[in-house]
């Protein structure tokens, strides 16, 4: 090897991470249901920012068009890890399938319910909604359980309305303003573009914490980053190593100004209106877990809700402190703040 070669291996190997020079499997498949999705920022700042590249991973996200399909893609085995809504490692537990949330996104997605904007006139309560066709991002997503929350507090079910799977990109917004879509149960981006183009009256707005008091009972654990529990066991270190990354983002995303935000996402992200996205970020910005931590007590709000919303998991025995796993953020944590 030529002496400048060693020279510059050495200096790669002197700078990064201890841990990084000795992970299991450095090179790791992520699913996630709709990247550009606000409650799933600390996945694009950790990518955009070089965080899992200071890890020593190097990470392939692959971006489905709902939570639902990047679960499917985990359980697969086409993913290592998925970037979705917390729930999913109860529903999955519910099947004997075992997941673990190793770290917190956002304490809410900022679920948004509105209707059409020709809609709103006849519109007086949630009973107005029976026989509406309302979109979603996927069926079994947690915009689709968000909905179910809501139509059961107006004595509704999932059968008085047509639900519609999505996504939770362009093809969301087109289906309001072709006419495809009554409603729309969903998230920013879709909500705030449809706000700015008038296309819609708002019913819901868990981006508020009036409404998000109301469908959840107060902040929750929404979305996280989940593996299968045989994944943690076999590659401890990898795992160690993304949540180090994430804990980064974390860090930066609740010291960052809404500029430097803007500024670090790709410009696909807002698609020419900057402004709007900034906007969207002051939204949101709040729910933005402050360290990633799953806590008890919003575990277990959103058990709660699925056992009082999902009727198929009324008698599923579930032990929800296997859900989730503290122990990779707890020890981010410590190693920042030495």
């Amino acid at each position: 090897m030529p002496a400048r070669y060693a020279v510059l291996l050495a200096l790669l190997i002197a700078t990064a991470p201890a841990h990084a020079t000795n992970l299991e499997k450095p090179s790791l498949r992520i699913a996630v249901g709709g990247k550009a999705l606000v409650a799933y920022l600390p996945l694009t700042i950790a990518e955009q920012r070089g965080y899992f590249k200071q890890e020593g991973l190097d990470v392939e996200v692959s971006d489905f068009q709902a939570g639902n399909k990047a679960l499917e893609a985990l359980v697969g085995g086409s993913a290592d890890i998925g970037c979705g809504a917390y729930e999913h490692t109860i529903y999955m537990a519910a099947k004997g399938i075992a997941l673990k949330a190793v770290a917190l996104q956002a304490n809410s997605f900022g679920l948004v319910v509105g209707l059409r904007k020709d809609k709103a006139p006849s519109y007086h309560g949630l009973n107005d909604l029976k026989g509406m066709k309302i979109g979603v991002t996927g069926p079994g997503s947690a915009s689709a359980m968000g909905l179910r929350m809501l139509l059961g507090k107006g004595s509704l079910t999932a059968d008085d309305v047509a639900i519609i799977g999505v996504g939770g990109g362009p093809g969301a917004v087109a289906a309001v303003k072709s006419g495809k879509l009554d409603a729309i149960a969903n998230f920013d981006p879709v909500i705030s573009l449809l706000q700015r183009d008038g296309a819609i009256t708002v019913i819901l707005d868990t981006r508020q914490q009036k409404d998000l008091d109301y469908l959840y009972g107060g902040p929750f654990a929404a979305s996280a980053f989940y593996v299968p529990a045989r994944f943690a066991e076999q590659y401890p270190k990898s795992v160690q190593a993304f949540v180090n990354a994430v804990s980064a983002a974390l860090a930066w995303l609740n010291k960052a100004s809404t500029d430097e935000i803007v500024a670090a996402v790709p410009p696909e992200y807002y698609a020419g209106d900057r402004a709007l996205y900034r906007t969207m970020i002051e939204n949101n910005r709040t729910r933005v877990s402050p360290d990633g931590r799953i806590t008890p007590d919003a575990a277990q709000i959103t058990y709660h809700n699925v056992l009082t919303y999902e009727d198929t998991m009324k008698n599923a025995k579930i032990d929800l402190a296997a859900t989730y796993d503290n122990t990779f953020i707890d020890r981010a944590l410590s190693l920042r703040a030495r």
